[in-house]
């Protein structure tokens, strides 16, 4: 049951097996070591400071334009809209973070 709730957060199955043993079948021990691990890429770049470029071949839109209001200092979401609009007709690909 508890493999069944850790799957059932998308954490695949194998994986959430290993954690269960090396966590004696907590399921809270398991999810915390789970959770740490998806967030490890996030606190690398939290701490060390270095952020992903600006991706404006990335298919999705909306991320790209998440990613533009999350990093740049723009005022709202048609800006940042236009932002990623003329980078993607100015065929700019991949932007380093400022």
């Amino acid at each position: 049951s508890q493999l069944r709730l850790l799957s059932s957060l998308g954490f695949p199955a194998p994986v959430s097996s290993q954690a269960l043993q090396r966590h004696h079948g907590c399921h809270w021990g398991a999810l915390r070591e789970l959770q740490r691990l998806r967030l490890h890429p996030f606190h690398l770049r939290h701490f060390q400071g270095v952020e992903p470029g600006l991706d404006f071949n990335r298919t999705e839109l909306q991320a790209l334009v998440r990613q533009i209001l999350a990093s740049l200092p723009v005022a709202s979401w048609g800006r940042a809209l236009l932002v990623a609009t003329l980078g993607r007709e100015l065929g700019l690909g991949v932007v380093p973070h400022p």
